[in-house]
């Protein structure tokens, strides 16, 4: 037997839910005189003349924007910590962004581009993240912000926002100052050292993203930013170098004025002799493009460097060396020489529970029931007596879905929810926490207990408080073709048995978003059996009115109370962030929780995620080179010393992300892709130190594209040094 259905269905009842407000109390100061009440008025996002530049809760705030709070009394500075004004982002809002609070008289300002020792940080923010900043209440925390009266503050405030990708605008462009090297060049000859640096200084920061070298050989394309390239000199010709790239990569000190390109081996052991070329292309954190591109040197280098290496630097200008069984970006078809992710696209997994309804011959698998939790609020108290837990403590609900329900791999950016009827009304939640994770056993029946059912950490995507508006009608979302019914079976006015038993989980079939995840949780079903399962997690206080949730239940029709056996045990409920069931499963008492049940759910899934996979490149001679095309570069077979890999441009913008993985491995098949397990090899490692030994050698490319700017990640090449034992 199942509990009193009364105490979880409520049948046919919407509310509009009413909205209170509280007042301030009157709080007098410490040197005896009536004191305003010490309140946050005002929170602007500003520019560096404090401007006002984006609305609060702005999805695309520049990055080296500011952050001004106005209160009404002037602020105590000893009062202002990281811990009485919380900004907070990353996983689970656990990580504080660098910058530095500053007091003037009753206004607090937060800048992300000076540390809190005062160095600089000039990009600011992270690019396209997500943050949230809470300024705590008295009546939330003993630490707040005080007045100078050490009045504390009453009022508590939290809002959101997302980065942009760039920076606040301004209309000068930038300026090269110079080319130096360190260590200096000799007083004498003027030759640059070999085993040294050379820095390009600007005028103002400039973006990293912006520094693109030139390819290896035949000279700057059209991507190219800054050349470092041998001349046709004799003594360059004769070692094989006429204009030829200087491998290397460039690093910003944290100014982002000086650029130091850091040669991968050294400038020469010899006195080899290169130019530098600054192009147009370079630009300041505004975009701004450079106003006076130059040329520099020639250089000679005084011959003392380390002797170069091998390289092998895969350009994407054919497809001899991909691996096309495990590449899915594109490699070079879009544009020659240039790998790029794949554009960004979603898909809607729809999880409909009327398909478990019985069809009419009593050999379905349940009725339709409409359920409250968690949408729990005061107003339900008017209609259903006792609810047990009382409403007050408010709901914590879990859910499991199938690897063939949530469909392939992507990253989970939305979730919703199917409200009885199609229809919503107006209703607070004052906070609302959203978990997702993969469930620990790969069991549909939940273990009966919240942190128990995760493999590992859940991903806390969302926390913060719910409007819902009140809706008539919330659209209709296309479903699947609808079951075969018997007519003759008249509805029971005692339940809420319908006719036919998937009405109305058939006819409204609209979705409500939940609220808009600050946090996305990478779903993947992965290979294999035991199939993979979602666990989604929704834990929220009380609120003023409440919504019905189309659900399913796995009782035999109509309205028995008798559970058909065998069924799994697919929705969990208890109080607000509670860890185990309540109430606990009773069966005297009919109580069955876990229970065989589930609400229609809807979850976007977006796939921001490709790969490209290399042949293996191993010593010159020993396999025949792919599809007519060389191998480009060879390595030193069981001798190789491996250096860190360069990515050209080594910085992503718009906060897309690039990965790389290694593998290494001592005996390849000819295809140069199936690795002789009988030899030694490497599983993939970000650290490619791990191959050092391992004569042949694959790259795994991961490109993550944003899912907010929809920036797509792009390499020009990518550059495997080695130096011989």
């Amino acid at each position: 037997m199942l509990r009193t259905i009364a105490n979880r269905l409520v049948g046919g009842l919407l509310l509009a839910g009413v909205l209170g407000l509280s007042s301030l109390t009157t709080s007098c100061g410490g040197g005896g005189y009536a004191a305003k009440d010490m309140v946050l008025v005002e929170l602007l996002f500003v520019d560096r003349t404090l401007t006002p530049t984006a609305p609060t809760g702005t999805l695309s705030l520049p990055r080296n924007a500011m952050i001004m709070m106005v209160f009404s009394e002037l602020v105590d500075p000893g009062s202002v910590n990281n811990q009485t004004i919380q900004l907070r982002f990353g996983a689970n809002f656990q990580s504080v962004p660098t910058g530095s609070f500053s007091v003037d008289g009753n206004k607090v300002i937060f800048d992300p581009t000076v540390t809190a020792l005062g160095e600089p940080n000039p990009e600011g923010f992270l690019p396209v993240t997500q943050y949230i900043l809470d300024i705590p209440g008295f009546e939330e925390q003993q630490g707040v912000v005080r007045n100078l009266d050490d009045d504390p503050l009453l009022n508590t405030f939290f809002t959101q926002f997302t980065t942009a990708a760039g920076w606040l605008r301004e209309l000068v462009p930038p300026q090269v100052v110079d080319v130096f090297f360190v260590p200096a060049p000799d007083l004498l000859t003027g030759n640059i050292p070999g085993n040294g640096i050379m820095g390009i200084q600007f005028n103002e920061p400039m973006r990293h993203d912006s520094f693109v070298l030139g390819p290896s050989v035949g000279g700057p394309d059209v991507t190219t930013t800054v050349d470092v390239r041998y001349t046709n000199d004799t003594i360059n010709v004769v070692n094989g170098l006429g204009l030829t790239a200087l491998p290397g990569s460039f690093e910003p000190d944290k100014s982002l004025q000086n650029f130091f390109f850091r040669p991968t081996f050294s400038f020469g052991d010899k006195k080899l002799i290169f130019t530098v070329q600054v192009f147009q292309g370079c630009r300041d954190l505004s975009g701004n493009l450079l106003i006076n591109p130059r040329s520099f040197g020639p250089y000679t280098c005084d011959g003392k460097g380390i002797a170069s290496g091998k390289t092998i630097d895969e350009t994407f200008l054919n497809t001899c060396n991909m691996d096309g069984a495990a590449t899915d970006a594109d490699w070079g078809a879009t544009e020659e020489g240039v790998l790029l992710g794949q554009p960004i696209s979603s898909r809607e997994a729809l999880i409909f529970t009327y398909p478990e309804t019985d069809n009419g011959s009593n050999s379905g698998r349940g009725q339709y029931a409409p359920i409250v939790d968690p949408l729990t609020g005061q107003d339900l108290n008017n209609f259903v007596p006792n609810v047990s837990p009382p409403t007050a403590d408010g709901r914590r609900v879990m859910w499991s879905f199938s690897d063939l329900e949530m469909g392939p791999k992507g990253s989970v950016t939305a979730a919703k929810w199917g409200p009885d009827s199609n229809a919503t009304f107006a209703a607070l939640y004052p906070t609302l926490k959203i978990r997702m994770g993969f469930q620990a056993t790969n069991s549909m029946t939940l273990a009966p207990n919240f942190s128990g059912n995760y493999e590992g950490q859940p991903a806390l995507v969302y926390q913060g408080s719910y409007l819902v508006q009140q809706k008539a009608n919330v659209g209709n979302t296309p479903g699947e073709p609808q079951t075969a019914h018997v007519p003759g079976y008249p509805q029971n006015p005692g339940c809420t048995a319908f006719t036919p038993w998937n009405l109305p989980l058939f006819n409204a079939t609209g979705f409500v978003n939940w609220p808009a995840l600050t946090n996305f949780f990478e779903w993947n079903p992965g290979t294999g059996a035991p199939a993979k399962v979602f666990v989604f997690d929704v834990s929220c206080v009380e609120g003023d009115s409440f919504q019905q949730l189309r659900g399913w239940f796995g009782v035999t029709y109509p309205c028995s109370g008798v559970l058909i056996g065998g069924l799994p045990l697919r929705r969990m409920y208890a109080t607000y962030e509670e860890n185990v069931p309540n109430p606990a499963s009773n069966f005297a008492a009919g109580i069955q929780n876990p229970e065989q049940s589930l609400t229609d759910s809807a979850f976007t899934i977006t796939r921001r995620v490709s790969q490209a996979q290399t042949l293996f490149y191993g010593p010159p001679g020993v396999y025949p080179a792919a599809g007519g095309c060389p191998v480009p570069g060879a390595t030193f077979g069981p001798d190789t010393d491996y250096l860190p890999a360069q990515l050209n441009p080594a910085v992503q913008g718009g906060g897309a992300t690039v990965e790389v993985f290694f593998q290494g491995a001592t005996v390849v098949e000819a295809d140069r892709r199936t690795i002789n397990q009988a030899a030694p090899f490497t599983g993939w490692t970000k650290n490619i130190n791990d191959l050092d030994g391992f004569g042949y050698i694959r790259v795994r490319i991961v490109l993550n594209s944003n899912l907010i700017s929809l920036a797509v990640p792009r390499l020009n090449d990518i550059i495997l040094p080695m130096i011989q034992n």
